[in-house]
């Protein structure tokens, strides 16, 4: 008899435990189950929102301590509406906890960093965009000043060109380019106006 206690005990136990590991497809179920678990997110009430979740689940999203989420899962959580919970194809175990939350939770946050993911590289080609302008105004700003030095080096060698050689100085005199071009005679000048006037210094005598 004493046996026959112990394989019963035994067999309901095994029973129990099959029952609360199976799922549940009852609608009823899930949806009590998800609109206490949102309930409780909301209200920040972490170690009752655990309560509607499976143990292995339940283990693996709270904090050290066991009375709250860990971090990550308290914004997963808070980013999931009731109505996106309900499209998530959630189901129940025998005892009406929830199956699958944690991979929901998960999913919403990989969603979240592929945001945050998109949005950097928004952010970086407008960087590369404004860098690519200011590398183009840069080049710009380089190829005015290389003309500008052209054209000065052009201009300084046209006003060395036209200036007087040493020999036109020691002919014309050191102010001989300010000198208009009539005033400037030499030898042959003279002589031919002596042959022409005679030789003034000859009269004078």
């Amino acid at each position: 008899m004493k046996k026959l206690l112990v394989c019963f005990a035994t067999l309901a136990a095994v029973v129990l435990s099959a029952c609360s590991g199976t799922k549940s497809d009852d609608p009823e179920a899930l949806d009590n189950a998800l609109v206490g678990f949102t309930s409780c997110v909301q209200g920040s009430r972490w170690q009752e929102a655990l309560e509607f979740v499976t143990p292995d689940e339940a283990d693996a999203i709270a904090s050290s301590d066991g009375y709250e989420f860990k971090e990550e899962y308290m914004l997963a959580a808070r980013r999931l509406p009731l109505s996106t919970l309900r499209k998530a194809g959630l189901e129940v175990d025998g005892k009406g906890r929830l199956v699958g939350i944690k991979d929901a939770m998960d999913e919403a946050n990989g969603r979240n960093v592929m945001s945050a993911e998109q949005a950097k590289v928004g952010t970086n080609l407008k960087q590369m965009e404004d860098e690519r302008i200011k590398r183009r105004l840069e080049q710009g700003q380089k190829i005015m000043q290389e003309e500008a030095n052209a054209a000065n080096q052009e201009q300084e060698e046209i006003v060395y060109s036209n200036k007087l050689t040493e020999e036109e100085k020691r002919k014309y005199g050191s102010t001989g380019e300010l000198r208009a071009a009539e005033e400037f005679s030499d030898e042959n000048t003279q002589a031919a106006e002596e042959q022409m006037y005679g030789d003034s210094s000859s009269d004078e005598e």
